[in-house]
């Protein structure tokens, strides 16, 4: 009879693992891309990058053009929120995050393409590759400037932190009239 109850209780217990492993494999999986044109082209099923210079962003949902002016607007709006901010010490937690998605901002602006209208009057690809190199130079120090501000917030030293975003506001402008973009 004890045979018979430890038999029947792991025959049980393989059943409801068997229903049960299929919804936890399913809860795990990422979810399914949406049919639409391009999808199921590609390598892995995935699209193709959109985007005029084929620049791309990863994420769960395939490759998607980096949108340069929108990642310089964000970076300009948090900008102007952190410098209202930044003095009182019960926003630490809102600056962090403004900090953080001008970081993100940055780092996405690095992978976009030059647009075209800033290399037209390049004389040569000499000149175009020297702008987009000036380009680039010019957001890898301003993702060492902000993360030498969230640094400064996080030790909530504010005249620091000040001092900083001020020349984050300086590279932003001298970068905008080397590149003759109107504001």
């Amino acid at each position: 009879m004890k045979t018979f109850r430890t038999t029947a209780l792991i025959g049980l217990s393989l059943a409801l693992s068997a229903a049960i492993a299929p919804i936890a494999i399913a809860q795990d999986a990422p979810p399914a891309a949406p049919a639409g044109p391009g999808s199921g082209s590609g390598k892995g099923g995935q699209g193709a990058p959109r985007g005029e210079g084929g620049e791309q962003r990863g994420g769960r949902g395939g490759a998607q053009a980096v949108n340069l002016e929108g990642s310089m607007k964000g970076m300009n709006r948090a900008l102007k929120a952190l410098k209202g901010a930044v003095g009182d010490a019960s926003k630490k937690n809102d600056c962090l995050k403004m900090v953080s998605e001008m970081q993100r901002n940055c780092a996405a602006s690095k992978t976009a393409a030059v647009p075209a209208e800033y290399l037209k009057n390049a004389a040569d690809a000499a000149a175009k590759a020297k702008i987009e190199d000036e380009f680039r130079s010019e957001l890898r120090t301003n993702m060492r400037l902000l993360l030498d501000l969230e640094d400064a917030i996080v030790a909530g030293k504010t005249d620091e932190a000040t001092a900083l975003i001020a020349k984050v506001e300086a590279l932003r402008d001298h970068a905008h009239k080397e590149m003759g973009v109107k504001d």
